[in-house]
């Protein structure tokens, strides 16, 4: 796999937490902000990646963290 495929893959996965919100009724704005700035079971360290001031979501590492969670 080429360095640009594989960077393409790695982008595609991170999104904006206004985008993940939507369609979802769970996790709530309020819980997810709370879950970043508190760093609630690990969510910040294993979920979010900042760029600057931009807070993004990393969803596959989100689905991880869930089935950690639900254990």
């Amino acid at each position: 796999m080429s360095t640009q495929a594989l960077n393409n893959q790695v982008q595609s996965n991170l999104i904006t937490c206004k985008a993940f919100l939507q369609g979802r009724d769970w996790p709530t704005a309020t819980s997810l902000r709370y879950y970043i700035f508190f760093n609630k079971y690990g969510f910040a360290d294993k979920c979010v990646r900042r760029v600057g001031r931009k807070v993004l979501i990393d969803l596959y590492a989100f689905n991880r963290w869930l089935e950690e969670q639900a254990r």
